[in-house]
């Protein structure tokens, strides 16, 4: 029989799909929304496709008594339970690289917006404000900037920070990086220069956030944090929504402590209608969509089902989140 490999429905596989049947495998598609779901139609997989929202956990897991690898379609993977998952001999690869064009884009895209005031311009012309005789389009221009007299701050120089900051440059902005992880050397070849998160927070009109969700930088930004930046600076996150205290944000934001926020990533994702942050004028969310474009998402596909079949022929994928399983007895490759 041939292997079964299993994915959320909702999402394009056609070139998974064909990468497999290729190889004499077989993509089974179904609604992969609850622990429920995955249990039902990933207990016999040889291996799971999974996307950003699937609930991986610990007792889904365990239920996986076939499974060779779990193969994140992306780089995130906080929907996964590593842990379980190396207890359990299962590999879980990655994809590092595959949007990293596209989620510097989007946060020099949301800076941009935030810069000229697109949003408010925009729905201020479809009220009606830019007439003849009228002031009214001059309120809605507020306070502009020049952008090349203003500093953009960058949490996590990796990556995806590091491509923002030559297109940040590119506008003759003065760029920062906070990465405990890089050298002032490393930073200044990256086209950041490195400070501490406190200088960081004080001298930035922008900060864009690139670093991955860890224990250490769950709610990195909370009240404190939004106090110490300039009032008219603006936050952009399009990493991962528990980096910032969403509670904390929307307190700063109402008192002014920080002129406005940029957010491709909530959390929870989606965000619940009543969330406050979603009726501020000052905040745009644009629906985790940074990665996304057909190209990454082609890219994507690609790189997640080789890992697949490398699994399949009893080889490792080249990106893991949990190589330490390679070492294990119960591994399921090898």
């Amino acid at each position: 029989m041939s292997a079964k490999i299993v994915a959320r429905t909702g999402m394009d596989f056609r070139l998974a799909e064909k990468m497999l049947n290729e190889a004499g495998a077989r993509l089974v598609r179904a609604p992969l929304w609850t622990e429920g779901d995955i249990r039902k139609a990933a207990a016999d997989a040889d291996g799971v496709l999974v996307g950003a929202a699937e609930p991986y956990t610990a007792g889904v897991i365990q239920a996986l008594g076939k499974c060779k690898v779990i193969s994140r379609v992306g780089i995130g993977y906080n929907n996964i339970d590593v842990k379980e998952a190396t207890r359990q001999g299962i590999p879980v690869a990655i994809v590092l690289d595959a949007s990293v064009h596209e989620v510097s884009d989007h946060a020099m895209a949301l800076l941009l917006a935030f810069s000229r005031r697109l949003l408010p311009l925009v729905q201020g012309v479809r009220r009606g404000v830019w007439k003849s005789g009228s002031t009214e389009i001059f309120a809605v221009r507020g306070q502009m900037f020049r952008l090349k007299e203003q500093t953009l701050g960058l949490v996590g120089v990796g990556r995806i920070g590091s491509r923002v900051a030559p297109k940040a440059r590119a506008f003759g902005m003065r760029v920062l990086g906070y990465d405990p992880y890089l050298s002032a050397r490393e930073l200044e070849e990256r086209g950041a220069e490195k400070v501490d998160f406190e200088k960081l927070l004080t001298e930035s009109d922008y900060i864009s956030i690139h670093a991955p969700l860890t224990p250490e930088t769950e709610k990195m930004f909370g009240l404190r944090e939004f106090q110490k930046m300039k009032t008219s600076a603006v936050i952009i996150n399009t990493s991962r929504g528990g980096i910032l205290d969403e509670t904390a944000l929307h307190q700063a934001l109402l008192g002014g402590a920080i002129a406005g926020a940029g957010l491709d990533v909530c959390d929870p994702e989606p965000p619940s209608p009543e969330n406050p942050l979603l009726q501020m004028e000052q905040v745009l969310v644009t629906g985790h969509s940074a990665f996304f474009s057909l190209s990454s998402m082609l890219e994507l596909q690609q790189k997640a089902t080789e890992a697949i079949l490398m699994a399949l022929r009893g080889e490792w994928p080249p990106m893991l989140v949990n190589p330490e399983v390679k070492e294990q007895k119960n591994r399921r490759i090898g």
